[in-house]
């Protein structure tokens, strides 16, 4: 009998099928973490049911609370993984050798780029506004993102990109700012918005386009924000 033949498969192993149930237990909690990330964004935390998470998981309640014993661990989850995506994301940028002042807004797009396109950062960024959460970056994104552009922003003075007379913790925070509102703008809905009333001259904002994302109100808040900032021409 061939060696091949007498070995059993390593997932036929006692070991291997460890592994195995390893694996598909990480699986159903990433699955979690998502499907908790998806009702998070719609609902927010107070109005977001374990029974919505668990359906669209399509895992039973008890695979959910054998993972997650409560919603306030989903929650927990869901920003832990928030601030690993997108300090990781940060982390990267931090290592370019440019202006810091051109990585502090490289690191801006990147954000609203992510709080667009990734479910999980822009629920984790809500649940920290919604529920009593630590100053802690490992949970909280937006403490963790403040601190990456105070920092970037320090060495932009350091460097010259950023000008001398600027207080870097009030361009911090207006950085972060900037940002987080320049996400929430596009997700308002122009029919929310009232008509003009009669016999008034109350003004109205008016309706966005479907172009107007967070990424084109950065670039135009950011061109108008630039001349106090720094002296770097504009790209």
């Amino acid at each position: 009998m061939r060696q091949d033949e007498q070995q059993p498969n390593d997932k036929e192993r006692p070991g291997g099928r460890v592994v195995v149930k390893q694996e598909r237990s990480e699986r159903t909690r990433r699955n979690l973490i998502r499907a908790a990330s998806a009702v998070f964004d719609r609902s927010g935390y107070e109005r977001a049911t374990l029974s919505a998470i668990s359906e669209r998981a399509q895992v039973t309640k008890g695979a959910l609370f054998f993972h997650f014993a409560a919603k306030s661990d989903l929650a927990r989850a869901v920003q832990t993984q928030a601030c690993v995506t997108s300090g990781a994301a940060l982390e990267k940028l931090a290592r370019r050798e440019t202006p810091a002042f051109e990585t502090a807004t490289a690191m801006a797009h990147t954000l609203v780029d992510l709080l667009e396109t990734d479910m999980t950062v822009r629920a984790g960024a809500r649940l920290a506004q919604e529920i009593r959460t630590p100053d802690d970056p490992a949970l909280h994104c937006h403490v963790n993102w403040l601190g990456a552009l105070h920092e970037i922003l320090a060495r932009a003075r350091e460097d010259g990109s950023l000008l001398r007379d600027v207080d870097v913790r009030a361009a911090a925070v207006l950085m972060l700012s900037m940002i987080t509102g320049t996400t929430t703008l596009p997700r308002l809905p122009a029919a929310a918005r009232p008509p003009r009333p009669r016999h008034t001259s109350a003004p109205v904002f008016p309706p966005r386009s479907p172009q107007e994302t967070g990424a084109l109100w950065l670039t135009r808040m950011l061109h108008l924000t630039r001349p106090a900032l720094s002296n770097l021409p504009a790209n």
